[in-house]
């Protein structure tokens, strides 16, 4: 957390940078001018002693203040003192001057105490017994007087710097008291500044934090100031009512009204207050609710830090969210719209499940598995054929305890999407992360239910979830990967299709690999003289970035973060052992005579984390095909091959056409497909588009068979 001290960020000592001339200890009592309300007491509506007496047990009981207006006779002056309430005899009030007040005026009197609420004010005349120096004593009147409300509440603000610009002027100060239409803050220039350079009348730029924490930044009209040229307070008034938080989407994601309500919880960012509001409508980015507009709290680009989101009186979802439009609903009612900005891994699968769940009962999200249901599905369906079969049987057991518990436990490194009915499993999807602020979606597989197909369905949920899974830091997710056959004709029209359509491999890429299966025995002959097999470092990189930017111009490179100083705060491999998982890489070089020819990537994962152990595997970079022989590229490989405990690794290798040129032959290819994040948006509006296509297609289809010619 960061510190909230007045060293911290934009909070300044007012004192020291005040100018030198000016500076004088700061009167904790106002000036009161408000003489009008003493003639609107006559017509106020009363208050009773016992609903006096009541208010005034309340703030007693929650330490808090009231304001007592004094009468100075010799000046002819009225001000405000701040006073605690202590223990009241029936019919008496009892007030102590807060701790700061100047010392009570000889001769002045008090013939009254304000009670503020925030929203309304209680003017109590007073009869005074007892002046002490530090409070005093006084009967209670038979009642008081209700005087006008205000719109909204106004409440006292705690530990809230302000920051202001304008044209190049800049101030400092705290924020005094909020409410979302309009907040009162102290403010003085920058040293060798003055408030004769700001034009009331135009707009600023105003920044509220607590220390290093941005809570609010936007442009602000003043409603009125008082103060010197070196010290002024000012109510401002936010002018947008609208932000534009994220780029506009031509898709828009579903908004549900879920049932159980959810509700959100926070402690308001600016006075420090619990606040909880009830959820209109639910989405995988953000939610709405409503307030009374006498009980507002909320103000357009407001960020909350810690909001908790609480469905069914079980699950809660922590995240931080903005406040992102504000519009009337009427009946005095508004409503707030509200984006997530941050959510960690487990909430927001938590989330996906109530949105896709209350969308449709038979989807659930990260749900716990009846892993006899998922092995069925999986052989059922064909994704665990006769040869991936036959390459995992030997482990299987170990197999079968990974995926216990990835879809019995709770977990932060992967999250599954299923469609069940009545136990039984039609359609499926996973997502893990693969490498540091990488992750890999696999076992993308479905059957039909009642004759309606599931796959679009699953496909179509996976992306859902996507939409929100890029956006939020804490998730780490820079890149999107698939691997799949191009023979595949649903990933490659749906995921390779995009690629071609954007025709821009740093947005999005295909690579093509030849895959084989490598013995793990055999003899360790040493390298040919001049031959060297080396852990990979800097020097190597340029000449394999030259190689990968002609031969593909892709993303790969950029998933491995090859050269990059470990700027996480936690390393991947970390994160899976917390979990009881293994999940490592290691990257070698191996060069002639100084010059690179081929880089090996030793991917290591808990056995079946991948079905197809694409991750279990060795990844193969030739940088030079036509000076790199196989003999010494196998020879090579005799050293790395040692690490897997199976019979037989595969081999991913790039180019795929090199393996051809050495007379191997290869058991098939992957396309590689890569997503970088920050075009996530592209790639929803794509499939959005083609999965109508595709749909209204396959109507046609069905209509074709069906009905005559």
């Amino acid at each position: 957390m960061a510190n909230d001290s007045h060293e911290d960020g934009i909070a300044l000592d007012m004192a020291r940078l005040r100018h030198p001339a000016e500076w004088q200890p700061p009167l904790p009592s106002q000036l009161f001018h408000h003489q009008d309300i003493f003639q609107a007491a006559a017509s106020a509506p009363p208050v009773s002693q016992k609903g006096m007496v009541n208010t005034l047990h309340y703030i007693h009981f929650t330490n808090g203040t009231v304001m007592v207006h004094a009468s100075e006779p010799r000046y002819g002056e009225d001000f405000i003192l701040k006073a605690y309430i202590d223990a009241c005899p029936p019919g008496e009030i009892v007030c102590r001057f807060a701790e700061d007040s100047p010392p009570f005026p000889e001769g002045a009197t008090i013939p009254h105490v304000i009670v503020s609420d925030g929203l309304s004010l209680i003017l109590i005349p007073i009869r005074l017994t007892t002046l002490r120096a530090d409070g005093f004593t006084a009967a209670l009147p038979e009642k008081g007087h209700l005087l006008g409300k205000r719109r909204t509440k106004r409440h006292a603000a705690r530990g809230i710097t302000v920051g202001l610009t304008q044209s190049g002027f800049l101030a400092h100060g705290e924020l005094l008291d909020f409410n979302p239409h309009a907040f009162r803050v102290r403010l003085i220039p920058d040293a060798g500044g003055s408030f004769i350079w700001l034009n009331a009348q135009s707009p600023c730029t105003i920044y509220l934090q607590n220390g290093q924490k941005t809570l609010f930044s936007g442009i602000c009209r003043c409603v009125r100031q008082t103060g010197s040229l070196f010290e002024r307070e000012m109510v401002l008034e936010p002018v947008d009512e609208d932000i534009r938080r994220f780029q506009k989407k031509s898709v828009r994601t579903p908004r549900l009204q879920v049932t159980p309500t959810p509700s959100a919880h926070f402690e308001h960012p600016f006075f420090k207050r619990p606040i909880q509001r009830d959820i209109c409508d639910l989405t995988f980015t953000g939610f709405s609710v409503e307030e009374k507009e006498t009980e507002e709290v909320l103000m357009p680009g407001m960020i909350i830090p810690n909001l908790e989101i609480r469905y069914a009186g079980v699950l809660k979802m922590n995240c931080e969210a903005q406040v992102v439009y504000r519009r009337p609903q009427g009946r005095g009612m508004i409503r707030y719209g509200l984006a997530i900005l941050d959510m960690d891994f487990r909430s927001y699968r938590h989330l996906s499940h109530i949105m896709v769940h209350a969308g449709d009962p038979h989807a659930r999200f990260a749900s716990m598995v009846e892993m006899d249901s998922l092995w069925e599905f999986l052989f059922d369906t064909g994704f665990i054929y006769p040869k991936k079969y036959h390459l995992l049987q030997s482990s299987r057991n170990e197999f079968k305890e990974t995926y216990r518990k990835l879809y019995q436990e709770d977990q932060e490194i992967e999250a599954h999407f299923t469609y069940e009915k009545n136990g039984r499993i039609y359609g499926h999807v996973s997502i893990f992360r693969a490498y540091q602020r990488a992750w890999m979606v696999h076992h993308l597989a479905a059957r039909p239910l009642d004759g309606k197909r599931t796959g679009l369905f699953v496909l179509k949920n996976v992306l859902r979830f996507f939409d929100g899974l890029y956006r939020y830091p804490s998730i780490r997710m820079d890149h999107m990967l698939f691997y799949f056959r191009p023979e595949n004709h649903f990933p490659n029209l749906f995921f390779g299709g995009f690629a071609r359509h954007l025709a821009n491999p740093r947005a999005c890429s295909l690579d093509l690999f030849a895959y084989l299966c490598h013995p793990t025995a055999g003899p360790h002959a040493p390298l040919p003289p001049g031959w060297e097999l080396t852990n990979f470092d800097t020097r190597w990189l340029p000449e394999l970035e030259r190689f990968y930017r002609h031969a593909s111009g892709g993303l790969y490179l950029d998933v491995l973060r090859l050269g990059q100083s470990g700027e996480e705060s936690q390393p991947l491999e970390e994160v899976y052992q917390r979990h009881g998982f293994l999940r490592q890489w290691r990257v070698y070089a191996l060069a002639h005579e100084q010059t690179l020819k081929a880089v090996f990537i030793v991917n290591h994962s808990s056995a079946g984390l991948n079905l197809s152990e694409l991750l279990n595997s060795i990844q193969i970079i030739v940088t030079d095909p036509n000076a790199m022989p196989w003999p010494v590229l196998a020879t090579a490989l005799s050293r790395l091959t040692p690490e897997f405990d199976v019979a037989h690794v595969p081999l991913l290798i790039y180019p795929s056409a090199y393996p051809a040129t050495q007379g191997l032959a290869v058991d098939k290819q992957y396309l590689l497909w890569i997503l970088d994040t920050q075009y996530g948006k592209e790639y929803l509006e794509y499939m959005d588009k083609k999965t109508k296509l595709t749909l209204r297609f396959l109507l046609k289809h069905l209509l074709r068979k069906i009905l005559p010619r």
